[in-house]
């Protein structure tokens, strides 16, 4: 009876213990965040960052989520990545963000509040087994920070979910002025700002975060003082000496430059290669970069292009492997630009050199190069892709910087010369001559980017979002950008090395078979002797 009543007793104890665990357990994890995350980069985990920026709340954060219930593939789980971010999120808030979540579908009242924080109802495609039809549905998330406010009005992909909603939290809590970027025009330069496709994709996203000017070189004045950032993206006619003393000048007073030139342009209908004059090389080579007049081919790591096929009697456009796209995968692991990425094309490229020694007080790296596999040829004729199959005559092989950036202070190109005079404005000649007194001889620490290609730009949309941000010196958001469930591509196999793999995947199964056999009866001979 003793006995029982003892047993009794610790079975009791033990009941008591573990709810006491469970009161403790419950009540930390009510005040604290922990999650296991065993992806190579913690994709599933707020980047250091993003835990950083909810510590910068000084007052409530309200988030309002718009969200349609019952929504079908590939939206019938956002709300729910959505929801568990924004947990995320507000376990690092130290208890100043609050999430509102409601489904203002077909309630007025509802509607017309998303509607005043800039979140409209998009077009959505339900179907079921009987019916198929289009309705209207919410997918938005305001953001409230005392009189300030941010709005994604319609979340649509989730992969860059995280750099959304974290971006939008550092306009809410910065005070910083928004920066402004440049893009040169004046010499047939691709359209950032009229552009559709992959220019608007690039204009729109850049917008969330910076104005965005077009900047007219080689007339009167400079590049205006407000620009910290200039893009000079594929001219097509050659810049004057004005242009280039004012883009000297603006380095020189610490802005920064991003370059990409495209020495050959490929006209598709008679598949020649058109050469293309840009007058740039004297500045960047004082700079201490190269372009060189050469196209880079590549015939393993290439992307690909549509051209006409023809299949019997008729002519249609495929998609090829095309050797005069490079995809480069030789990238700078440790540079922020590069962050994420795994791969990037250069479309039309030309080899870069860098100058040995370079100037002094400049650093060099090499972002991007072209696989070992790849090589340049020089005064190309053809841009069939079927003339590149074989290695030609001349050809230099190896691997060939394709982008490249540069750090540090540099001497004016024009510090010794005379000032390249703006053209008359007049048929009086009114331009006014620029005062030498003004000229800078020294710049400050910035930042310049080269790429040997143009169409590089709109074939490398992160990467470009990532550039706008390194060179404005605002580097905190890269790294979430760059987080993404993605598969990671397989690199091609040798010939050789696939018929190795096919024979030992053959006779794999049957020899370890036969191994097994004979080794079960060696066990049973010696077992029966």
């Amino acid at each position: 009876m003793h006995l029982r009543r003892t047993l009794l007793a610790h079975t009791w104890a033990q009941l008591g213990l573990v709810l006491i665990i469970v009161a403790l357990v419950n009540t930390w994890s009510a005040r604290s965040f922990v999650r296991l995350d065993l992806t190579a980069d913690r994709l599933y985990s707020l980047d250091l960052v993003s835990r950083a920026m909810m510590t910068r709340l000084e007052k409530p954060l309200l988030v309002k989520v718009y969200f349609t219930g019952g929504l079908q593939a590939p939206y019938n789980n956002h709300e729910q990545i959505v929801t568990d971010k924004l947990d995320d999120l507000r376990a690092y808030s130290g208890g100043l963000m609050e999430i509102d979540r409601v489904d203002p579908t077909s309630v007025k009242e509802l509607e017309a509040e998303a509607a005043r924080f800039g979140i409209q109802s998009i077009q959505y495609r339900y179907q079921d087994a009987n019916v198929t039809e289009m309705k209207r549905v919410f997918m938005g998330v305001a953001l409230i920070y005392g009189d300030k406010q941010e709005v994604l009005p319609a979340i649509t992909q989730v992969e860059t979910l995280e750099y959304d909603l974290v971006r939008a939290i550092k306009a809410l809590v910065s005070d910083e002025e928004r920066r402004t970027v440049g893009w040169s025009t004046g010499h047939s330069e691709p359209n950032l700002l009229g552009g559709r496709g992959p220019l608007e994709r690039i204009r729109s996203r850049m917008s969330e975060d910076y104005d965005i000017a077009t900047v007219e070189l080689g007339g009167e004045g400079g590049v205006p003082d407000e620009i910290d950032a200039l893009y000079v993206v594929g001219p097509q006619r050659p810049l004057p000496d004005r242009a280039l003393y004012q883009l000297d000048q603006f380095l020189m007073r610490g802005g920064a430059l991003a370059i990409f030139l495209s020495n050959t342009r490929p006209d598709l209908r008679s598949l020649r290669p058109q050469s293309i004059y840009h007058g740039l090389e004297p500045l960047l080579g004082h700079y201490g970069v190269r372009v060189n007049r050469d196209v880079v081919v590549d015939r393993k790591s290439r992307g690909k292009m549509p051209f006409p096929v023809r299949q019997g009697r008729y002519v249609v456009r495929m998609n090829v492997d095309y050797p005069l796209i490079p995809r480069a995968t030789e990238l700078d692991a440790d540079s922020p630009v590069v962050r994420g990425l795994d791969t990037m094309l250069f479309p039309f490229v030309s080899s870069l050199t860098l100058a040995d020694p370079l100037p002094p007080d400049v650093e060099a790296t090499v972002l991007a190069a072209s696989s070992p596999a790849s090589g340049t040829i020089k005064g190309i004729r053809t841009v069939d892709p079927n003339a590149y199959k074989i290695v030609a005559p001349g050809e230099q092989r190896g691997s060939f910087p394709l982008l490249v950036s540069l750090t540090g202070a540099w001497r004016s190109y024009f510090a010794d010369g005379e000032i390249p005079a703006a053209p008359a404005q007049t048929p009086m000649g009114g331009a006014i001559p620029d005062d030498p007194a003004t000229r800078l001889r020294e710049s400050a620490q910035t930042r310049l980017v080269v790429a040997g290609s143009a169409d590089f730009v709109a074939n490398n949309i992160a990467f470009m979002l990532n550039l706008t941000d390194w060179l404005v010196q605002d580097e905190s958001l890269i790294g979430i950008r760059s987080k993404a469930v993605q598969i990671p591509p397989l690199d091609p196999i040798e010939p050789q090395r696939a018929r190795l793999l096919k024979v030992l995947n053959l006779l794999a199964g049957p020899l370890a078979l036969f191994a097994f056999g004979g080794l079960r009866w060696l066990v049973r001979r010696r077992r029966d002797s």
